[in-house]
């Protein structure tokens, strides 16, 4: 009986190992580089050339002219990622199905889409930073656009607080919530981007870190 019960305690005791083994794997060391690299994202975004303030339309309609120019910031780094992306490309879409209509953003795939992608967001912000100042965008007129275009596709944009995250999961919040803002869309903007709806959603993800 002694020794049934020492292996069902060595048993018991090896699942615990094996749980946080797995916790901080698969969620809290993911979490942790993540938010390191939020700090590098944050400091290449002085890198983009426009930093004046935008003050978006009245009726908040998006101009044809701004949706191409910010489908050509996506395209270019899409193009740029190159096999990169597109080994991804399935997830990427399964995960923007997921989250269509969605209040709010379960982070943990959002962990998963960036442990499974490695460097893979950073690099993209690099290409995304070039792209900005090629294409003439600002941050708040991409970040305005960028809301409007999904608002107008029915997805949200987290706002995000990676050192909350990071928080959250440590204590052992394994399903952290992160709020999607969506603001009203124009039926203009609906018209306009529907045709794009297959290509700017399987970008989505992306948005997640502020792409």
């Amino acid at each position: 009986m002694a020794r049934w019960l020492m292996l069902v305690l060595f048993g018991f005791l090896l699942f615990l190992g094996l749980a946080g083994w797995a916790a901080y794997a698969f969620l809290i060391r993911p979490a942790q580089t993540l938010v390191s690299d939020f700090r590098q994202i944050i400091a290449l975004d002085n890198s983009v050339e426009r930093q004046a303030a935008y003050t978006p339309p009245a009726d908040a309609r998006l101009s044809p002219e701004q949706l191409q120019r910010f489908l050509r910031v996506q395209r270019d780094v899409k193009q740029q990622l190159g096999e990169r992306y597109r080994r991804l490309e399935a997830r990427l879409n399964q995960l923007s199905n997921q989250q269509a209509g969605q209040p709010t953003l379960d982070y943990r795939a959002a962990l998963d889409l960036f442990r499974e992608g490695g460097s893979l967001v950073l690099e993209a912000k690099k290409i995304q930073v070039q792209a900005l100042n090629q294409h003439f965008f600002s941050l708040e007129e991409y970040a305005w656009v960028r809301a409007q275009v999904y608002a107008a596709l029915g997805y949200g944009i987290p706002s995000l607080d990676p050192q909350e995250i990071l928080r959250q999961i440590a204590a052992r919040d394994f399903n952290p919530k992160v709020e999607l803002s969506k603001p009203e869309a124009p039926a203009a903007n609906v018209r306009l981007v529907e045709p794009y709806r297959d290509e700017l959603t399987s970008y989505y993800p992306f948005t997640w870190f502020g792409l």
